[in-house]
C-alpha cells in the first residue's frame, strides 16, 4: 500500500499555500482565514471522550488552539486539495472573501469539529 501524498502548508507574505512535489495551490490570505475562524478555536468534548488517555483537555473538557499555528502545520490529502482546486480563487463571496478561502475555512472547521471522525 502506498502512502497518500500530503500537501504541506506554507505561509508566505500572509498568504496560505498548500505544496506537494512542486505543485502549489494558493488558498488565500491568512487574514480572511482568521477573520472567519478567529485567532483561536475551541473543541468541546463529552466526559466520555475526554476520559481517553491520549486526550488532554482543560478542566471544562475543551481544547483551545491557535488557528494560525495549526493552519500552518496541518497537512492535507490530495482529495482535500482537489476540492479546493475546483473552487475559484478569483471569485468572491458576498462578504468579499475569495471563494476558495471560504471553502477552506468550511472544510477545515468541519474536520476540527468532527475531531477526526468525518464519518460520524
Amino acid at each position: 500500500m502506498t502512502a497518500q501524498p500530503r500537501y504541506e502548508p506554507r505561509i508566505e507574505d500572509e498568504t496560505l499555500y498548500l505544496d506537494h512535489d512542486g505543485d502549489r495551490l494558493e488558498v488565500g490570505p491568512m487574514e480572511h482565514i482568521v477573520d472567519r475562524i478567529g485567532e483561536t478555536y475551541t473543541l468541546e468534548y463529552t466526559e466520555e471522550q475526554s476520559a481517553a488517555a491520549w486526550l488532554q483537555t482543560d478542566s471544562d473538557n475543551t481544547i483551545t488552539f491557535d488557528v494560525r499555528e495549526v493552519v500552518g502545520k496541518m497537512t492535507h490529502t490530495q482529495e482535500f486539495v482537489a476540492n479546493l482546486e475546483n473552487c475559484p480563487l478569483d471569485q468572491t463571496t458576498p462578504d468579499g472573501e475569495p471563494k476558495r478561502t471560504a471553502l477552506f475555512v468550511d472544510l477545515i472547521t468541519e474536520i476540527w469539529d468532527s475531531k477526526g471522525n468525518l464519518d460520524g
